[in-house]
């Protein structure tokens, strides 16, 4: 095909020049950044006003949107999404030949009309024009795709940030009703006093725990990208703009997309720890720093509008922190020392952030008198100050600042007390930076902070200061730096620890069989909480000086408690206990700590067990029962917690486990069992929700799971990883991480302040009756179908989801099958199929074996019982996405004959559960009442059938050519990767 092959040299007449892209050769064509004048008569100003004349000019065929309709729900976004699609065209036009774009052409085409028209012949004619491309070709096709997947979430995002703003300023309504002012009125009139609700608010903590499972398949030089066309997106609607401006910012937007495309899509190694720690950093840097302040003032003023008093200064709405370099469950290369590297890179990247604070500070506050303890403060310091300069020979005349770098004026007490804390965080960032190169620690007058309460301290002596002299107008930056410190301490985020109960139970054996006792892992529960009550009531140690495991596995069990012990509470949050079956799994821990805990080691970290199968859901109440009966244990906590216990309860293995309806209620009965024995105890409990970005994994609108919790167990204290894509989700710009703040903190408030709804017997029998028939036709299909492994494999992308990069952790915990793989690619592969089977299998069956009376009282439970309608509806949202002729695609060309019959098994129960729900909810289509996540499917779906053909055709190629162990075209192997990034960016809930 003459000009077909990207890979060839262009027809005669055409220009071409080489690109990034696995070095296709792509010629120019279009109207592009390349076609401007450049002779000499012609000035680059002038070249771009032929092509921008004015505010009413078409750039690509594209007309700038419109800001008369930006109260519109739906407009805008059609028009960004319209716009990015013309220029992003008009990028690539210009890189590849005119007949290999006419291909991309025809493909794009013909998805826009499947995706309105769905006809069988238009699905057959792009498969098989994809099953004609080329390698480079598909590889091609797969960039752009999964490129305008992603221009097209963050006009999504853009998009609800443009609403909310339009909301705001009294344009229009909104969809959804979680902001504070809304829920701070709706309380009100149910009741409420505002002295009743601002208390509430003020008790309650939100802790987000972001980690580094893999689920974000899009490169962070991408995001950053993405980010540059979203903040443009925002202008090009929300300014007053002249011409010039506005031609300005379309340039930009030309220029990012043009980046965007020459970026490689691909991670070409996987990312190591502490590279997944440094980009959470970043997530907090980017957005969350500056939106934990501005949110903390916009509920202040909303608390004014309701006649409430402001939050107190020590209100702790939000803390943070990470699994990033402290979850070494399966994963052996978070070692001891990456955990101390990764807690010094979160100190020195907070001080970083505290540095410019405090700059900013010591220029603005030129206040030249204060109160007389900012005085006396100050006095204390300068003879503080003095004295250790004698005992340390030296002054500060070395450090070097932006601002006063050489004199602070005594006359101005704040810059002297600022430049003070500016001196001892400059002395924190650089003992950081030292122990991060191996150096040692630079001599200077200041000490470096240790305690979020030394930097606290200084910030309230000014805070009240002012307000004493009357100047609280001038206390608002001083009140936004106390709000962060509160937020984030002095390392960002608190880093967790995580490890599998078992590798303690190895490493006590490695103990107990060098002196003799033989080993603990043969032991029953019995003799193992017998063992441990008697080491931890007496006060000798057990492991003997020097000992030094064989084991590889043991030793690092053991290194890393004594990390642990030398790391200081500040730095790490809590110790949690994955797959924990037993009491033992927990005392085991509190043991190891006090084992390898020193005089300077401080408070232990709380243990937390993790129940995240069925198994152990149900288990629950022996467990807790045993530790709270335990006198040591209950001693313990009372002691070192204030009769605290955290519990993490986890949806993703639980869901695999089971199935999706199993999981829930499961998880739903152990909450209620947990906190019954909790209040027996007189213990106060705390849950950690460990969920996903899907609905298989606990995933979903957090508001609605937030409200659909058993009672008792929210209780102002709300605990939740936020993973992967999730991420970017709520937290990729300012505006998303703002209403993200925003919605846990109205969920929880109202979840605190709600009337309790009584479960009714007859639910409970329903629920009961639905779950053990889902259960046992899901572990039918899933654990006891001989076809189900065999198919899964050939069906999915399974076996090539390594190649994404996107986590350091192995795929499996270990060797096997499906139990045996992680709960994240379990889900991540169906979902690239869009059979989402996890997330629905076994719910139609339960529901179709429903009686008249029973399928009554389910409609019933869905009206009244929020628990229930939360689930429907995300499982709705699920369905939402799946695609049945998708899946059967991937089956007509990957899966045997013989298992073909099984897939369509398959895609007939998921016609079942479609049907079910649908009468459940009483809709007559999916989402007809979230128009919100329906409009978010509508924005995407028309990129998403080329992305499923490539994959197919690139697994039908990759596999093949592995049969006849041939080598695999780097251009096959990306174009695979790509797809499965793109299908992984246009669904989100991918993980």
């Amino acid at each position: 095909m003459p000009g077909g092959d990207p890979g060839k040299p262009p027809a005669a007449g055409e220009t071409s020049r080489p690109i990034s892209k696995s070095g296709v050769v792509r010629t120019l064509s279009g109207l592009s950044d390349e076609t401007l004048p450049r002779n000499g008569n012609v000035s680059w100003d002038e070249g771009i006003s032929s092509l921008l004349a004015g505010p009413n000019s078409r750039i690509g065929g594209v007309k700038p949107p419109n800001r008369a309709d930006s109260v519109d729900f739906i407009s805008p976004l059609k028009g960004d999404v319209s716009l990015l699609r013309e220029l992003l065209f008009d990028v690539v036009r210009s890189q590849v030949s005119v007949e290999t774009m006419n291909k991309v052409e025809l493909i794009a085409k013909l998805s826009s009309e499947f995706d309105t028209e769905a006809e069988d012949a238009t699905f057959a004619t792009i498969a098989s024009t994809v099953g004609n491309l080329s390698e480079a070709e598909l590889q091609l096709v797969a960039s752009l795709f999964s490129s305008m997947s992603n221009v097209a979430n963050i006009a999504e995002y853009v998009h609800r940030i443009r609403r909310r703003r339009a909301f705001e300023r009294g344009e229009g309504s909104m969809l959804t009703h979680t902001g504070v002012d809304e829920v701070l009125g709706e309380l009100v009139k149910k009741g409420h006093t505002p002295a009743e609700i601002q208390k509430t608010l003020a008790s309650q903590t939100v802790e987000m725990v972001l980690t580094a499972h893999p689920t974000q398949a899009v490169r962070r030089s991408l995001l950053s990208k993405l980010h540059s066309i979203a903040d443009i997106l925002l202008d090009l609607h929300d300014k007053p703009l002249t011409p010039n401006e506005r031609d300005d910012l379309v340039l930009a937007l030309r220029g990012h997309l043009r980046s965007l495309w020459r970026t490689d899509e691909v991670r070409r190694t996987k990312p190591t720890p502490t590279d997944e720690a440094r980009n959470i950093l970043q997530v907090i840097e980017h957005t969350v720093w500056d939106a934990v302040p501005v949110f903390m003032r916009d509920t202040n003023k909303a608390l004014a509008r309701h006649n409430a008093l402001p939050l107190p200064l020590d209100a702790r709405l939000f803390l943070f922190s990470s699994w990033a370099g402290g979850d070494r469950d399966g994963n052996p290369f978070v070692t001891p020392q990456v955990t101390r590297e990764v807690v010094a890179i979160n100190r020195y990247r907070a001080a970083v952030l505290y540095l410019s604070e405090i700059e900013n500070l010591l220029f603005d506050l030129s206040v030249h008198y204060g109160s007389e303890e900012l005085m006396k403060y100050n006095a204390a310091l300068k003879e503080a100050d003095f004295a250790k300069s004698k005992e340390v020979g030296h002054g500060k005349g070395n450090l070097k600042y932006k601002e006063f770098w050489n004199h602070v004026p005594p006359t101005e007490p704040y810059r002297v007390l600022l430049s003070h804390m500016r001196d001892r965080m400059t002395a924190t960032r650089d003992h950081c930076e030292a122990l991060l190169s191996g150096s040692p620690a630079p001599k200077t007058l200041a000490e470096p902070f240790q305690l979020s309460s030394e930097l606290l301290e200084p910030l309230m002596v000014m805070h009240r200061s002012l307000m004493s002299e009357g100047d609280a107008l001038l206390s608002g930056p001083i009140t936004d730096l106390i709000a962060r410190v509160h937020a984030f301490g002095l390392t960002l985020v608190k880093l967790d620890v995580r490890q599998e109960g078992e590798t303690h139970t190895h490493a006590m054996s490695t103990i107990t069989e060098f002196i003799g006792l033989g080993s603990y892992s043969e032991w029953d529960e019995d003799k193992r909480m017998e063992f441990l009550t008697s080491l931890l009531e007496s006060k000798r140690p057990l492991i003997p000086r020097g000992f030094s495991p064989e084991s590889e596995k043991a030793a690092d069990v053991l290194d890393t408690f004594e990390a642990v012990a030398t790391l200081g509470k500040e730095a790490l949050g809590a110790y949690v206990v994955s797959m924990c079956f037993t009491p033992s799994d927990v005392l085991l821990v509190a043991f190891l700590q006090r084992e390898y805990a020193t005089a300077d080691s401080g408070p232990p970290l709380r243990v937390v067990p993790l129940l995240e199968t069925i198994g152990a859901l149900q288990s629950c109440s022996k467990t807790l029962s045993t530790l709270f009966a335990h006198p040591w244990y209950r001693k313990y906590l009372a002691e070192q917690f204030d009769n605290v216990q955290e519990v993490m309860v986890g949806y993703s293995d639980s869901g695999k486990d089971g199935g999706r309806l199993t999981s829930a209620w499961e998880l739903y009965k152990a909450q209620e069992s947990m906190v019954a024995i909790a209040e027996e105890y007189g213990i106060c409990l705390r849950f950690f929700h460990g969920r996903g970005g899907t609905v298989g994994r606990g995933g979903g609108p957090q508001h609605l799971a937030i409200l659909s919790q058993p009672p008792k167990t929210i209780n102002g204290y709300l605990r939740v990883t936020i993973q992967g894509e999730v991420m970017e989700q709520d937290f990729g710009l300012p505006g998303l991480a703002t209403r993200t703040l925003e919605t846990y903190t109205t969920a929880v408030l109202k979840a605190d302040l709600a009337t309790v709804i009584t479960v009714k017997p007859e639910w409970r029998q329903v629920m009961d009756k639905l779950s053990n028939a889902s259960y046992t036709h899901y572990r039918h299909i899933v654990h006891d179908e001989p076809r189900f492994v065999e198919y899964f494999r050939y069906a999915t992308p399974e076996q090539e989801l390594g190649l994404l990069n996107i986590g350091s952790r192995p795929q499996k915990r270990k060797a096997g099958g499906v139990e045996t793989l992680r709960a994240i690619p379990w889900i991540f592969a169906w979902t690239q199929t869009r059979l989402h089977l996890p997330v629905w299998l076994g719910l139609g069956t339960a529901l179709s074996k429903a009686d008249a009376d029973e399928a009554a009282t389910v409609k019933a439970m869905y009206a009244e019982w929020p628990f229930f309608k939360s689930f429907f509806d995300l499982i709705e949202m699920v369905l939402a996405k799946a695609d049945s002729q998708t899946s059967a695609h991937y089956d007509a060309e990957l899966v045997p004959q013989e298992l073909q019959s099984f897939g369509v098994e398959l895609r007939e129960l998921l016609c079942e559960v479609i049907s079910t729900v649908l009468d459940t909810t009483g809709a007559r289509q999916l989402l007809d009442k979230d128009l919100v996540q329906k409009r978010a499917i509508n924005t995407r779906r028309e990129w998403m059938l080329p992305l499923h053909l490539v994959q197919v055709e690139a697994l039908r190629r990759k596999r093949e050519l592995l049969k006849k162990d041939q080598m695999l075209p780097t251009t096959l192997v990306d174009a695979l990767v790509i797809s499965m990034k793109g299908i992984s960016a246009a669904l989100q809930n991918t993980g």
